[in-house]
């Protein structure tokens, strides 16, 4: 473990946030993405062409500024490792639920992100997968706390160097898909500072959700109906990570009894039954709301939570949409482009057609692959 030293006056100060920001341990607290436990994982959940299958809780950030734990998986590939071991990909996945169930490790990927893993498993690269800190672990997920999310996706890297530092390489790339894809821009943006002795070399965000800082904060009685398949469960779930993680913002308070109680049902139920449920019973985003969340303090902490970063990425950045997604609209990725343009920032961009949001990962993928053996070679 790396202990900071007993300096004198001001330098001590400077050395302490120093190691603080790059996520390394000062004499009061773990490393982050140090392991916690370990286990194989149920022969259910395991991909085809993983050799080793490993659940592991592991240290790192809880929310955007608190520690905490997560879990999540562990993939190495068939036969021999290469002489420098297996590069990584650290994959962020999509929403499948806030509750504990919900989490990949317990459950296993649905095929429209397990075939990805299959797929880059069979290219010879270690798969890790962060469950994101509350789902499998103590607390509710903070749905879509960027911060926290990417810095979950960079400490299962370091994790799995811990348990398996041997076989694999210290090369790594971060790709995800819908909340993952939102995860992947956090920490691509994070992770030469937040795993400096690691050798970071790109980022993948597939139907990746941005600007919407600028949607939640409009919650409230009077909310339209947009059109976004989702909305209302995206919503519930973002609510009742701030309820769990940051109960002094009682946001409570903004909900209707109705909102209050789809809120509780979030927390507990799946994305896919929860998705069957609101659709049954017709819920409406606005009918969750008896006020606004327009105001100046719940914008600022929606926008510290969700605002995607667009300029800083000293790595390759590749982003995909497809214009028939209804759960990500393309728009919101137009936008994201537009920023990244503005602020002068370097990026790839695969625009796909007559694909939904959930297949969008595996009809990009064989530009993904070979996004992925040129930056890590």
């Amino acid at each position: 473990m790396v202990r900071s030293r007993r300096v004198a006056g001001g330098l001590a100060v400077v050395c302490t946030m120093l190691l603080v920001n790059l996520g390394v341990a000062t004499a009061d607290e773990p490393i982050a993405g140090s392991v916690i436990s370990r286990a194989p994982l149920e022969a259910s959940v395991l991909p085809a062409g993983a050799a080793v299958s490993e659940r592991v809780v592991y240290r790192t950030l809880r929310t955007a500024d608190h520690p905490g734990i997560s879990s999540g998986s562990i993939f190495l590939p068939e036969g021999t490792p290469p002489p420098d071991g297996w590069p990584v990909i650290s994959y962020a996945h999509g929403t499948v639920g806030i509750a504990d169930p919900c989490a990949p490790s317990a459950t296993g990927f649905d095929v429209v992100e397990r075939e990805p893993i299959e797929r880059w498993l069979a290219a010879g690269y270690a798969v890790v997968a962060t469950d994101y800190s509350g789902m499998g672990t103590e607390g509710t997920l903070a749905y879509l706390d960027g911060h926290a999310a990417g810095a979950n996706a960079v400490d299962i890297v370091r994790a799995a160097h811990e348990v398996y530092g041997d076989v694999l390489d210290d090369r790594w790339m971060v790709a995800g898909l819908s909340q993952g894809g939102h995860a992947a821009y956090f920490a691509g943006h994070e992770a030469s500072s937040r795993a400096p002795e690691l050798d970071f070399r790109g980022t993948v965000v597939v139907a990746g959700p941005t600007h919407m800082e600028g949607l939640f904060p409009l919650g409230g009685p009077l909310f339209p109906e947009l059109g976004i398949s989702g909305l209302v469960g995206y919503a519930l779930y973002v609510l009742a990570g701030i309820d769990d993680q940051r109960s002094e913002e009682n946001v409570r308070q903004y909900l209707s009894p109705l909102g209050v109680s789809w809120m509780e049902k979030a927390a507990t139920v799946c994305a896919a039954d929860l998705g069957r449920a609101v659709a049954a019973e017709h819920i409406q985003l606005g009918a969750l709301f008896a006020q606004s969340l327009w105001t100046p303090h719940m914008h600022d902490l929606l926008r510290s939570m969700l605002q995607v970063p667009v300029d800083g990425y000293d790595r390759p950045l590749r982003i995909v949409q497809s214009t028939s997604d209804t759960t990500v609209p393309i728009p919101l990725t137009w936008a994201q482009i537009a920023d990244l343009r503005v602020r002068g920032t370097q990026f790839e961009y695969q625009q796909i057609d007559g694909v939904s949001h959930s297949r969008s990962l595996m009809a990009s993928m064989d530009q993904t692959m070979e996004f992925t053996d040129r930056v890590m070679r």
